[in-house]
């Protein structure tokens, strides 16, 4: 028996290679070649599984979001829950993760074909967030989601450009607006 891989072990392979080309080299050096290559597989391949870098690059955003979901990157959890160490320990572990869907933003601001793409990935963390300050009994309030959202999101690009960042007084200050916003609300 040779050692073919199975179509989704293959599909799999590619959409791991996509987010480490993206990370590595940006959207620009994300060819059919250069997945083909880091996933250690043909061009054809790449072809066979993708009708264009575009199709590449949602179906890796697929992977990354379910990535994200199993090992707890989405929502408050990996952030404001965390502690600044644990949260350094998982930017390292998810880095190429993390600055692929930096990339992906950024890129879809100049091409508004893969803005749906990135409304989807910001849905699943608005909707991880909601549902993680709920789990907690944060208050309710209007723009309070999107607000802790939006701290991680600058947390974890913060990490992006320094990885050595320490974020821990700043999600100990977090955590105490909340707590303070959730014994106010109980008054």
């Amino acid at each position: 028996m040779g050692s073919r891989k199975a179509p989704a072990e293959v599909k799999r392979a590619l959409q791991r290679a996509a987010v480490e080309v993206v990370a590595r080299e940006g959207i620009r050096g994300l060819t059919y070649r250069s997945a083909a290559h880091a996933a250690g597989v043909t061009t054809g391949a790449v072809q066979h599984h993708f009708s264009s870098i575009d199709d590449l690059l949602r179906s890796s955003l697929d992977w990354v979001l379910e990535e994200s979901a199993e090992n707890g990157l989405l929502g408050a959890r990996a952030g404001i829950f965390a502690a600044g160490s644990d949260v350094r320990k998982r930017f390292a572990e998810s880095s190429d993760i993390q600055i692929f869907q930096y990339r992906l933003v950024v890129e879809s601001a100049r091409r508004e074909e893969l803005r749906p793409t990135v409304r989807r990935l910001y849905e699943s963390y608005f909707g991880g967030v909601a549902k993680d300050l709920a789990s907690v009994g944060a208050p309710s309030m209007e723009g309070l989601v999107s607000l802790v959202y939006y701290a991680l999101d600058g947390m974890f690009l913060h990490q992006v450009a320094d990885p050595e960042a320490d974020p821990g007084a700043a999600l100990d200050a977090l955590r105490a607006l909340l707590g303070a916003a959730g014994a106010a609300g109980g008054t």
